[in-house]
């Protein structure tokens, strides 16, 4: 290892991570900061998603990413700098053009894509699996709508 790099941290089960896939799992900050910065890259160029980024909610990436990055690393490896309210603001930008089962398919369809594309392990399923429960409580609480993901080509489940 070289000076600064990171040593990769175990599976969530405490196993070592599998280099069977040529991907990296997202299990350091820096692999979640790429995930992040790829995904919200490809987002904002979406006809559907992007508008509802740039022109309603109105975000200020150089503030939104690192929130992103933060959210992330506490979702999958325990870090506690993230300092958020995800339903109060997703609330903000559904009291402006609602939410439809349209967005949550595209923009959880994008978010494992993007993942799928670059990264493999367990962290990376758990993030997937995570995203797919946000998605389903956002459509819950916000448009009262019952959404899930579409089942995979395969037919397994992500939860």
């Amino acid at each position: 290892m070289t000076v600064g790099e990171q040593r990769p941290l175990r599976a969530p089960n405490g196993e070592p991570r599998s280099q069977a896939s040529n991907h990296a799992d997202l299990d350091t900050r820096a692999q979640i900061h790429n995930m992040v910065v790829a995904f919200y890259r490809e987002l904002v160029m979406d006809e559907l998603l992007g508008p509802i980024f740039e022109e309603v909610a109105e975000v200020d990436w150089s503030e939104h990413i690192p929130q992103l990055i933060d959210y992330w690393c506490r979702v999958l490896l325990g870090d506690r700098s993230y300092r958020g309210a995800i339903l109060n603001a997703h609330r903000h930008v559904h009291d402006q053009l609602s939410f439809t089962t349209e967005h949550f398919d595209r923009w959880y369809d994008m978010f494992a894509s993007t993942i799928d594309q670059e990264w493999a392990g367990p962290y990376a399923d758990i993030a997937k699996a995570h995203a797919a429960r946000i998605a389903a409580s956002l459509a819950r609480q916000l448009p009262r709508i019952a959404w899930e993901p579409t089942p995979s080509p395969e037919g397994s489940s992500i939860f």
